[in-house]
């Protein structure tokens, strides 16, 4: 999931400019895109270009001339900066409907035509993404799954289910992802995943199986990792700091939820961006 972004540094090479309908995100190398302002559609977030970063950065032509999956593709914006890079058999999928709609537009507006294929569907559940891939690019809500009284009091505040299902349950939905990765890559395939310490990352890993660096048929490789401020967006999010500032200090006790809290009282939270690989033959034989 690529996060909505209201504030940047105007220093920033990788900032969002924004325009009254349209703006504008550059991932270097002269790779930029001007994406749709839509209402209900995420903009890029810091955390988003942070992980296009990474791609113009680490993909070569041996991966972009094989299949490619961008999961939660939103805008859509990673899976044309994908096309932009050279990819070609491109798969985009969300569960969000109007979000595929405006992924497709954007194709259109940047490229003057369309060969990704857009899909709808929650994880691989989508007919598009039932196959394997030599890349899947995946950014997934980055918050834990709500107690009922937060969830009770967010709503509340005024923020509707939608908003609440696309920041919460991160971890359940992290685990649904890589439990399933595995049937979904080819032998020599990957999965860089941008990974938020909200969602109590060591947690995810023990439930998933395994020691830190593995969980059963996966490997993991931390590529690089960055700590951003929390943003509150809109104000029913601001209204809500109390209620959330008591939940996340729950997961940070009981479900390893990672972050810092500034002298000022701003929350900074860890991004960090990770290569999933199927283990080694061997070893996948090993677990059985």
């Amino acid at each position: 999931m690529l996060g909505v972004i209201r504030q940047h540094n105007p220093g920033d090479r990788t900032a969002a400019v924004h325009s009254e309908e349209h703006y504008e995100v550059y991932f270097g190398l002269g790779h930029s895109l001007r994406l749709q302002d839509r209402q209900g559609v995420f903009k890029v977030s810091p955390a988003g270009l942070s992980l296009g970063d990474v791609l113009v950065r680490t993909l070569d032509r041996s991966v972009l001339g094989g299949s490619v999956l961008d999961m939660g593709t939103g805008s859509g914006a990673l899976a044309l900066l994908m096309r932009s890079l050279g990819a070609r058999d491109i798969v985009a999928t969300d569960v969000s409907i109007p979000a595929l709609k405006t992924a497709a537009e954007n194709e259109q507006l940047n490229f003057g035509d369309r060969i990704v294929r857009y899909d709808a569907g929650s994880l691989f559940q989508s007919p598009a993404a039932d196959r394997r891939f030599d890349l899947v690019v995946f950014n997934p809500p980055g918050w834990r799954t709500p107690s009922a009284d937060c969830r009770r009091e967010l709503r509340q505040q005024g923020l509707a289910d939608l908003e609440l299902s696309a920041m919460f349950s991160g971890e359940e939905v992290l685990l649904g992802f890589l439990r399933d990765l595995p049937h979904h890559l080819t032998d020599t395939g990957r999965a860089v995943v941008g990974l938020n310490s909200m969602t109590g990352i060591q947690d995810v890993l023990r439930r998933l199986g395994g020691p830190a660096g593995s969980a059963g048929p996966l490997e993991f490789r931390l590529i690089e990792r960055h700590s951003f401020p929390l943003f509150l967006y809109t104000r029913e999010w601001h209204a809500s700091r109390q209620v959330l500032t008591r939940e996340f200090h729950h997961w940070k006790e009981h479900h390893g939820a990672a972050f810092s809290i500034a002298g000022d009282g701003t929350l900074y939270w860890s991004y960090e961006i990770v290569e999933c690989r199927l283990a080694r033959r061997g070893e996948r034989r090993a677990d059985g």
